[in-house]
């Protein structure tokens, strides 16, 4: 019996040192990605907001009522916007191609 309760409390342990070693490392990438996503959706969305200054600025030195009219147009909420849009296509862009991967190697076994 101590030998039946011994294997029984190695497997259990090891089972759990597997399973916590597993869930750390998924935890662990998982916050590297969210990170990753933070930084480029910051950085996009400041040279978005770069080029919409600019683009401002350079319509109101050509005439001041073309650079009001552009103001009317381009909201102060474009380039959130526009940032917004394209990281949301790369994550889907990026599950699309992870989900092809996938099948393909499910396919191979």
């Amino acid at each position: 019996m101590p030998v039946l309760g011994t294997l029984l409390f190695n497997m259990f342990t090891g089972l759990v040192a597997w399973l916590a070693k597993y869930l750390t490392q998924k935890v662990a990438v998982t916050v590297a990605i969210i990170a990753i996503v933070t930084v480029l959706f910051v950085g996009l969305y400041t040279a978005t907001r770069a080029a919409i200054t600019a683009a401002l600025a350079g319509a109101g030195a050509l005439h001041p009522m073309f650079g009001a009219g552009v103001s009317m147009v381009i909201s102060p909420h474009s380039g959130a916007l526009i940032s917004s849009y394209i990281t949301f296509w790369s994550l889907v862009e990026l599950y699309k191609w992870k989900v092809n991967i996938m099948q393909l190697w499910s396919r191979t076994i």
